[in-house]
């Protein structure tokens, strides 16, 4: 039973793999149809569909930090910022700190993520 799921999920994974090829080049070649906004970003809509230019933007948060202090309040505003868990600081911490591994807890949810299965050659 377990052979035909593996065999199953293979070759749907081959599947997914073609048609997501087939779709990325079918969208570059709608996409090529147009003019590309100066600058960068922008919207053609049309009956059946809707292209949208977009600009991804990073930021260098370790020369943001640096230069924090010396930055305007509406420079700053430009800014958000997002606590993430350091999850093998948070381990550690949970081993070796009791204490502090509770008052970082206190604003940790957990909650399970979907199980990944990996197909192995």
């Amino acid at each position: 039973m377990i052979e035909k799921l593996i065999a199953e999920l293979r070759a749907a994974k081959d599947n997914e793999a073609s048609y997501k090829a087939e779709r990325i080049r079918l969208e570059g070649l709608i996409e090529n149809q147009f003019v590309k906004p100066e600058s960068g970003e922008g919207t053609h809509n049309d009956e059946e569909f809707k292209v949208v230019w977009k600009l991804n933007r990073t930021v260098d948060t370790s020369k943001v930090q640096d230069a924090w202090d010396n930055l305007s309040k509406n420079a700053q505003r430009a800014f958000r910022w997002k606590a993430e868990v350091d999850i093998t600081h948070l381990r550690a911490l949970q081993d070796l700190d009791a204490i502090a591994y509770a008052q970082a807890a206190m604003f940790i949810t957990s909650k399970p993520a979907k199980p990944s299965i990996e197909l192995k050659d």
